[in-house]
């Protein structure tokens, strides 16, 4: 994101499943079971408004109004489809789930806003359900636009799967006559700067990731000298690549 930031587009991050009991590190135990869902739903939301205030501090007075986010309220899995927390990876997405519908009238309405020239899209590696869900709802748009999709982390460096679902997800983009390369996305940084300012970022989410899958996620970006991977398919290579 700091890389496009820079680049002076425009950002604007659709934030999904952010109704949740999920807060592992805080103090959401404590709370009477009727109020734990607005707890910790109000928790995460102050996470991501201070996420979004640090993503904005390095950017020039002219760009900060650049990065947006608009949150959908859905719930998680969790809550949504009564999914234990540690089978969250082992079932198929279901095509009938009703958030898939609402997370793609979401993007909709972005594009008919002419406010989406292109889309990232989770990768979905590890399984993990809500990850399949919205990628599930956003494949008509890889179709239409240049896209990319993000290697989810910290299941790319942990989950077994990991490799696997990758070469499924390009396999099946394949299919649909969309196959993907990979792209580096750099910024200006020095490597060990762009690793240490990513670490501070994702440790902003201090209720719901430790010290040591923090540094999981940071860390990971090493094998690409900082940057991040991207697959991308061929109408985001040919609009973004120089």
């Amino acid at each position: 994101m700091t890389h496009w930031l820079s680049a002076r587009h425009t950002v604007t991050l659709l934030n999904v499943f952010t109704r949740s009991r999920y807060a592992p590190y805080s103090d959401a135990a404590f709370v009477h079971e009727n109020d734990e869902l607005s707890y910790v739903s109000a928790m995460r939301l102050r996470e991501d408004e201070l996420f979004l205030r640090r993503m904005k501090e390095s950017l020039p007075k002219g760009l900060k109004n650049n990065l947006q986010m608009l949150d959908l309220n859905l719930k998680d899995a969790p809550i949504r489809l009564r999914v234990p927390l540690d089978q969250l990876c082992d079932m198929p997405v279901n095509p009938s789930d009703p958030s898939i519908e609402k997370i793609r009238k979401a993007l909709t309405r972005q594009s008919e806003l002419d406010a989406m020239e292109a889309v990232v899209v989770p990768a979905a590696l590890g399984n993990q359900i809500d990850h399949l869900a919205v990628r599930e709802a956003a494949m008509p748009f890889v179709v239409s636009l240049p896209a990319a999709f993000y290697e989810d982390l910290p299941y790319a460096a942990t989950h077994p799967s990991a490799a696997a679902d990758l070469d499924s997800l390009r396999d099946a983009t394949t299919l649909l006559d969309e196959p993907l390369r990979p792209i580096l996305c750099q910024t200006d940084e020095s490597a060990a700067g762009a690793i240490t300012r990513k670490r501070k970022l994702v440790l902003n989410y201090a209720s719901q990731i430790d010290e040591e899958a923090g540094n999981v996620i940071a860390n990971f970006a090493t094998r690409y000298d900082s940057a991040e991977r991207l697959w991308a398919n061929a109408q985001w290579i040919a609009a973004f690549t120089p």
